[in-house]
């Protein structure tokens, strides 16, 4: 009896490495501005370099650093009751990013990842809504390092011995 397997080429989204340049092989990422040393984005984002690629994370050297600021989080107001109250809410979530070498001298132009999701919000039931969104505020931030790391894959590098002369 013989099988016969075939394959449609079908991956889960967020599975399998992502490829990287050859001159980011090696990395150090950073939070800078708002962002504290023990940010969730930070964790999120090594970890997710450590198990989605073969960059290899250094805390310290001359390998370039991925930045990442201005990470923000906010909701506007999308539809309301007959009665006026609120019933449904946008919530965004964007952050950015930028490759730079040991001297800040930038390899890559700044970015930024945006993403952003609908909420239903029921006012009898407030606690499992609330724990909802900052579930979603989480899946949105993981969204978002996802993001970052296919533009990586992508990335352009700006050549800075070229801006030296």
């Amino acid at each position: 009896m013989y099988f016969s397997l075939a394959s449609c080429g079908f991956h889960l989204r967020g599975t399998g490495k992502v490829e990287a340049p050859a001159a980011l092989s090696v990395l150090q990422v950073s939070v800078e501005g708002n962002l504290p040393e023990s940010s969730p984005l930070l964790a999120a984002m090594k970890n997710a370099l450590r198990t989605q690629t073969d960059i290899q994370i250094q805390e310290s050297g001359d390998a370039p650093r991925l930045m990442l600021y201005r990470e923000q989080s906010d909701s506007r107001v999308l539809s309301v009751t007959s009665t006026g109250k609120v019933d449904e809410y946008l919530l965004k979530y964007e952050v950015s990013f930028q490759l730079v070498d040991v001297d800040n001298k930038p390899l890559s132009e700044p970015q930024t990842v945006k993403v952003q999701r609908d909420h239903q919000f029921d006012r009898l039931n407030v606690l499992a809504k609330e724990r909802e969104e900052r579930e979603l505020r989480s899946e949105m931030q993981r969204d978002a390092v996802q993001q970052i790391l296919r533009r990586l894959s992508r990335i352009t590098l700006i050549d800075s011995d070229a801006n030296k002369h």
